[in-house]
């Protein structure tokens, strides 16, 4: 079976997926299905060029500006140490204890992602956060990949390739690479490929691609959720025009959908009431809705959706990622979970368009639903065809097309000047600090196997070579302490003295044995 369809090739209509028909209404062209094959010709190597071009250059460009963030040394967050040290137990087959987050914190208790699993082997061999950086890069770059061949199928090359690069440069994608590795990075190809897909309708394939988002975060029930009420729809539109598809066995493609979505529900609550309570510290999901912060509690549902105004401009930006024409297609509504629980929280940044990593699965969904549309319009035909393809729809359908492929790429060109991989313009980006002589004198302070605690700015660095704990969750007495005075995590009141400080919180004895450039390292001698 080809690795890019769950299911074997339909033998009836094309784009139909795997299944049965009877009764098939005659229908205007449909872009050909999806297939992962080999090729086999001079031509064929010609046909991947814009897929693979895009790739190739996306995955150049996100892997340029985490090279040049990990070698300038910005932190913008605690994001990677964590994740760092989830992947470094994977490797040596152990559960994601993260000191990071708590002594004997189970990071499976924070967020629900055994996904992240797989980074174990790839830690083995590159233990580096570097290498988590690239892998995210990596799963960016190559979500591009079905959505291309998809606008290729139903555009032309040139048109598949530009918006290929404004997809896979997009504000989204951007916002998640400034900030560093998260687990939601491998929901973007997953959706990717449900989306092209979608369009395509191969149902089972779409139920192929969403379902592992479980396993990817907890939150993410909710969009398989409607992702299944999408394929119920189109479903309940075969039913409608006189078809009836079994993309599965018996199940008809709307029941398909019922199915896929009544799992999405069912390990919403799986993982949000039993298995994250059951792993949480606390005995509890930490990000419900409204956790946090009393902030807005008692708004009304409407004003907190769409109140303060920076949320109705990540949602036009949203919609003209979509092309406007993108929001005629029900796959548009799959974006609504991630909104949602955005929208409603208190966390502002994550209200953002600009920032964050959560606008990330936005992206190829808009793309998709865009796509969708795409292709409904080219379905259409004129009472006088010109032609074959596009010259067989009404002028009106290949304007609207048109305009709505042109909006997005427009939208990035417009915005990229605002966006995190404008700073490669810059002559020092990605310059090393020019204390690095003592970033590297207090790395080799750092005795292998030993426990840290130390605040943002070194805190990924060390994770290789240490047991690393952050300066606000830590409880315990550490062999060592790293601060940076520059370190936001201090908000300007970094402590003076790092073994006094580290004294005066544990009642134990440091020395301390570095302070220079703002850095200070602290050794227990306590030895009791």
């Amino acid at each position: 079976m080809p690795p890019g369809q769950c299911s074997p090739p339909d033998a009836g209509a094309p784009g139909e997926g795997a299944g049965t028909t009877r009764a098939i209404a005659p229908e205007a062209e449909e872009a050909p299905p999806f297939r992962l094959t080999p090729p086999r010709s001079f031509e064929d190597l010609r046909d991947l060029l814009p897929a693979a071009l895009t790739v190739l250059i996306g995955a150049w460009v996100l892997i340029s500006y985490s090279v040049g963030q990990w070698r300038a040394m910005t932190v913008p967050s605690w994001d990677l140490g964590i994740f760092s040290e989830a992947a470094k137990a994977y490797s040596q087959l152990n559960a994601p204890i993260v000191p990071i987050k708590g002594p004997g914190y189970n990071l499976l208790g924070d967020h629900f992602h055994p996904i992240l699993v797989l980074l174990g082997p790839l830690w083995a061999l590159f233990p580096s956060g570097l290498t988590l950086l690239i892998v995210q890069d990596l799963l960016l770059a190559v979500s591009a990949w079905p959505i291309v061949r998809l606008a290729q199928r139903l555009t032309q090359p040139v048109v598949a390739l530009a918006l290929g690069l404004t997809y896979v440069l997009s504000w989204g994608f951007q916002g998640a690479v400034a900030a560093q590795f998260h687990e939601i990075a491998f929901a973007v190809p997953m959706l990717a490929f449900a989306s092209a897909a979608f369009v395509e309708r191969r149902w089972l394939a779409v139920a192929c691609w969403s379902a592992p988002l479980v396993l990817v975060k907890e939150d993410l029930g909710l969009t398989v959720l409607m992702i299944g009420l999408a394929v119920t729809a189109r479903g309940l539109g075969e039913l409608r025009r006189g078809r009836l598809v079994r993309p599965l066995g018996r199940l008809t493609t709307w029941q398909l959908g019922l199915a896929l979505a009544t799992f999405g529900v069912i390990m919403f609550f799986l993982t949000t009431m039993v298995l994250l309570p059951m792993l949480n510290p606390d005995g509890s999901w930490a990000y419900s809705i409204g956790s946090g912060s009393d902030s807005g509690a008692h708004q009304d549902l409407l004003t907190r959706l769409f109140s303060p105004e920076v949320k109705i401009q990540t949602l036009v930006v949203l919609a003209l990622t979509a092309g406007l024409i993108g929001l005629g297609s029900p796959w548009i509504a799959v974006v609504a979970p991630t909104l949602a629980w955005r929208f409603l929280g208190s966390v502002a940044f994550y209200w953002e368009w600009k920032n964050w990593h959560y606008n990330a699965v936005l992206i190829p969904v808009a793309i998709g639903a865009l796509l969708d549309v795409v292709a409904a319009l080219k379905r259409r035909r004129s009472r006088r065809p010109e032609g074959p393809g596009w010259l067989a729809a009404p002028l009106w359908a290949r304007w609207l097309a048109l305009l709505g492929l042109a909006t997005p790429m427009l939208l990035g060109a417009v915005t990229a000047s605002d966006l995190p991989l404008w700073q490669m313009n810059n002559r020092d980006f990605g310059k090393a600090p020019e204390r690095l002589a003592s970033v590297k004198a207090v790395y080799d302070l750092i005795p292998e196997g030993s426990t840290v605690e130390t605040d943002l700015s070194l805190m990924a660095y060390l994770v290789p070579r240490a047991d690393v704990a952050w300066v606000g969750t830590g409880r315990e007495a550490p062999q060592y302490v790293v601060i940076d005075a520059r370190s936001s995590a201090w908000g300007g009141n970094a402590p003076r003295d790092a073994a006094a400080w580290i004294e005066g919180r544990t009642g134990r004895t440091y020395a301390l044995i570095f302070n220079k450039d703002d850095l200070q390292v602290a050794r227990l001698v306590d030895t009791r």
